[in-house]
């Protein structure tokens, strides 16, 4: 039996069973490309096998008289963008925490002023001493005077006073032999030393821990810098991936604009983490004394960094020896000291004078003269000065140990807290490390399900941002437990001499 057009009867029926098995075939085909994403251990492979699935999902289930036409098996989305491109290196790498310390020595600004705050203790301290030693002073004189008389005695031969024309020459000593406030000033003054030194190592240790964490700080914005411009690039393939099926009904408008949110969303995260970046190398050119950003090598070894900083750093398990406990209490040490320096304004001195002169001219006198005089000073009354400054130094005493009792509090809290960071970063650490896998596998079961028809574009990228923010954030904690480590080296340490 025929049709009117002349075609068997049977064929019909052949048709159907023909498009039956390429039916079969063909889910067949697309289940094992889905097998094959749930096997991959790889979030960027299973992402590309997955898009292959999806188009030809798409294509299959196209009624056979179509006009749109798959694209190839195997095709990736290709994404390409200028903001994908690495940010430039920094114009300059600190290779080695070494280099680091040659460059404090010579140009941080911070390190240089302390040193120079000790150079003036040292100053001071001898200019005290200059009070308690003897002075001389050298002494030449011209005198020309303009109105004279000439004396006439009987058995003297007449002369003329005051002479006309007289040149002299000579010498004047001075020496207090007994100076109290001035012996103790010295003693003062050898303590302030003392303190301006224990500062000065104080200001190491601090600018070391600034320095240590400026340059993790670069690694850690250079290593956020990159998971950024692995989100754009996976945000951005999940936007040729929706529009593709778009263009084969097999998605919505909806699909395509969450996913083109999800890449805005993916490039503000990038121009934040470039600019963090930028500013984390300037923060460490300018600890550096440079007005060059500088960043730390990118292969640097937290350990061996860890070993670098011990190796630099002198330990101190008593708090008590911690530079800036020291400094508090050899200033308390210089403020005691004051007190009695001001009580001793009223002390009597004792002060031996000298001088010796030699004139051209002398009238009823010999032309050479030398003299010694012996001065006693006792203090009576001066309008109150001195009890004020008695007053003073003690209000200045009692600031200096209630400072120092400040500090030795900020000591033990900051040396409890570093130590206990290196536990809590490391937890954290481990549990961010747990978020992560666990967001990489969501991610990538939302993706197969998105791809088998479940779920919807809202899940998709709702995974895929939750995966690029536990990527950061275990990015930021592992360089934050770098810091922590180097943090409970430094914080009770003698560092940089």
């Amino acid at each position: 039996m025929e049709r009117l057009d002349g075609t068997p009867a049977a064929a019909p029926q052949r048709g159907r069973d023909d498009a039956a098995r390429l039916a079969q075939r063909e889910t067949s085909a697309v289940h094992r490309i889905r097998v094959h994403c749930l096997r991959s251990s790889n979030s960027r492979p299973a992402l590309r096998a997955t898009a292959v699935a999806v188009f030809l999902a798409a294509a299959l289930s196209r009624p056979a008289g179509a006009q749109t036409a798959a694209p190839p098996p195997g095709s990736v989305p290709a994404v390409s963008d200028s903001m994908l491109i690495p940010p430039p290196e920094a114009p300059r790498r600190i290779a080695s925490w070494e280099e680091a310390l040659s460059l404090i020595r010579t140009q941080s600004p911070d390190y240089l002023t302390s040193e120079q705050a000790v150079e003036r203790a040292e100053a001071q301290k001898r200019i005290a001493l200059a009070a308690v030693l003897p002075v001389l002073t050298g002494l030449a004189s011209y005198t020309h005077q303009f109105n004279t008389i000439t004396v006439a005695i009987p058995g003297v031969p007449p002369f003329e006073t005051p002479a006309s024309d007289v040149w002299s020459i000579g010498a004047a000593a001075g020496w207090n032999i007994i100076n109290p406030r001035g012996i103790h000033s010295v003693g003062t003054a050898a303590e302030n030393v003392v303190a301006a030194k224990l500062a000065l190592e104080d200001r190491r240790r601090v600018i070391a821990i600034a320095v240590v964490s400026a340059m993790l700080t670069t690694l850690a914005a250079s290593r956020v810098a990159e998971l950024d411009r692995v989100g754009l690039r996976a945000a951005l393939e999940r936007q040729v991936l929706a529009q593709t099926r778009l263009a084969y009904a097999q998605g919505t408008a909806l699909d395509v604009d969450r996913a083109a949110e999800d890449v805005a969303s993916a490039r503000s995260l990038l121009v934040n983490g470039d600019e963090a970046l930028r500013q984390a190398r300037e923060v460490l050119g300018a600890a550096l004394g440079s007005v060059v950003p500088m960043s730390a090598p990118g292969d640097l070894d937290l350990d061996q960094f860890e070993a670098a900083v011990a190796r630099t750093c002198r330990l101190n398990d008593d708090i008590e020896r911690r530079p800036d406990v020291a400094a508090a209490r050899a200033r308390l040490d210089a403020a005691e000291r004051t007190v009695v320096d001001a009580q001793l304004l009223l002390s009597p001195s004792v002060a031996i004078n000298s001088q010796l002169a030699d004139s051209t001219v002398a009238v009823l006198g010999p032309l050479t003269t030398w003299s010694v005089q012996g001065v006693l000073t006792v203090p009576f009354y001066d309008g109150g000065a001195r009890y004020g400054a008695i007053r003073d130094a003690r209000a200045a005493e009692e600031q200096a140990r209630q400072a120092l009792l400040s500090t030795r509090i900020a000591a033990v809290v900051s040396a409890a807290q570093a130590q206990r960071a290196v536990g809590v970063l490391k937890a954290a650490s481990d549990i961010a490390r747990t978020q992560r896998d666990l967001a990489q596998r969501i991610d990538m079961r939302t993706r197969e399900g998105y791809a088998g028809g479940l779920g919807t574009s809202l899940d998709l990228v709702t995974s895929a941002q939750a995966l690029r923010q536990a990527e950061i954030n275990l990015a930021l904690l592992e360089f934050q437990f770098g810091t922590a480590r180097a943090n409970a080296v430094l914080v009770n340490a003698e560092c940089l001499s």
